[in-house]
């Protein structure tokens, strides 16, 4: 098989089983409610089964036909932790059950870890044995902020479609244009999922989806070496967690986004990307969502700028 035909295979199978595993979830009274229109629909959850169907089977294939060790590094953290995220999504399990479980699928990529430097961008500074509990921490980290950041049609999936393309260019910037296609892959099976979880969302990523999407990002970034980049490119998702620290992670609850007869949003009274945002400005769900994909752009470049003035040439 080509390594150029991965990423089309997930777009296509993608594409194709989404719609099923939205139907057998939705079935099997696995949904959610569409909490920001102002009707209130039933919309099949977990749908980042689709997202792991449509990748890993993929990489364990290609895997096995080219025995590139590779791979292993992030289909391992990928795998385990979409599946804590489809438990989640499932049984409702406990946020620090869930933190020790997500701290296991980084466990993997330890063992693939032969450079223990720290890429500060302006300097590197090797850190020995830290490297190696950095390691499951930062994925579970990364994982848990691309769950934060998350509660609009197409918002969480579309930030990763926009990280992981712009960390996939500094890849290839970077002369791998392997590992860069490798990651692509994930890309547009994000893309193809897109297509349903757009506004009017057909289905809901779940805990599935969004999870994964932090550790594809944090698997890659620590596999290169380029860890900044992949806290540059999680600036949105940083954003959200120092705005829900401030007011510990809701210790009052306040409820979704309220939604008039036009569809404007309406903030509740605490800090949060989205209450920011339409605390600013007049929006709808729709168009509150681009602007975040704007902002989560902005980013994106950024760390493509920054990889190729300073750290190609």
């Amino acid at each position: 098989m080509n390594i150029i035909l991965l990423p089309i295979f997930s777009f296509i199978i993608t594409l194709i089983i989404t719609p099923i595993v939205g139907k057998f979830n939705k079935k099997h009274g696995v949904f959610g409610v569409d909490l920001h229109k102002i009707e209130k629909f039933e919309i099949p959850e977990a749908g980042g089964i689709a997202l792991l169907l449509g990748t890993i089977p993929i990489f364990i294939l290609y895997y096995l036909s080219i025995r590139d060790s590779s791979i292993l590094m992030f289909i391992f953290p990928v795998a385990i932790i979409g599946v804590v995220g489809l438990f989640d999504d499932l049984y409702n399990i406990s946020q620090s059950l869930k933190t020790i479980v997500c701290l296991l699928g980084g466990l993997p990529l330890i063992f693939f870890v032969k450079d223990t430097t720290l890429n500060l961008i302006l300097f590197q500074i090797d850190i020995g044995i830290i490297y190696y509990i950095i390691v499951p921490i930062g994925i579970t980290a990364a994982s848990n902020l691309t769950n934060l950041l998350a509660g609009f049609n197409g918002e969480e999936i579309g930030l990763g479609v926009i990280s992981t393309l712009s960390l996939s260019i500094c890849i290839l910037l970077l002369g791998d244009l392997k590992t860069s296609i490798y990651l692509l892959t994930f890309t547009f099976s994000f893309l193809a999922f897109l297509i349903y979880n757009k506004y009017p969302a057909k289905i809901f990523p779940g805990d599935t989806g969004t999870l994964i999407v932090g550790a594809i990002i944090a698997s890659f970034s620590i596999v290169k070496h380029i860890e900044i980049i992949g806290v540059i490119l999680l600036m949105p998702q940083i954003m959200e967690f120092l705005f829900k620290s401030i007011r510990r992670f809701g210790s009052k609850k306040y409820g979704p986004t309220k939604v008039d007869n036009e569809g404007i949003l309406h903030p509740q009274k605490y800090l949060s990307v989205a209450n920011l945002l339409t605390s600013l400005i007049k929006l709808t769900e729709k168009r509150l969502v681009l602007l975040i994909w704007f902002i989560g752009a902005v980013f994106g470049v950024i760390s493509i700028i920054i990889t190729y003035v300073i750290m190609v040439n």
